[in-house]
């Protein structure tokens, strides 16, 4: 996987390779990520916050929502324009989300919590 975006606050992170993330998380059962969240829910563990992420419709590969950490690691070695999949920013669109709260065209924000 690797980072594709234009945006500035992502531009460091653009055409590296992102390690996957796997909580494992003692004396909890349960990791959830709740897209449109920076925090958790009331009896719930914030593990990490982010920015939702996917691929486009527009490419073959299959495509799952990624909740990717506000600060990423990046994969040692993995910089390169292999435009392999990429991670794009998920954008809220009117209509299918409500607005208010959401914004048209706002990043939608994400956090992974434990219990």
């Amino acid at each position: 996987y690797q980072m594709h975006t234009v945006s500035n606050y992502w531009r460091h992170y653009h055409d590296h390779d992102v390690p996957c993330a796997v909580c494992l998380v003692r004396q909890r059962s349960v990791v959830q990520m709740f897209p449109g969240r920076r925090s958790c829910y009331n009896g719930w563990k914030l593990e990490y916050s982010g920015y939702l992420m996917a691929g486009r419709p527009i490419h073959k590969a299959a495509s799952t929502y990624t909740c990717v950490d506000r600060k990423p690691d990046v994969a040692d070695g993995g910089i390169a324009n292999q435009d392999g999949y990429l991670f794009y920013q998920v954008e809220a669109i009117c209509g299918s989300l409500k607005c208010p709260p959401y914004v048209q065209g706002r990043e939608l924000v994400c956090a992974v919590c434990s219990k």
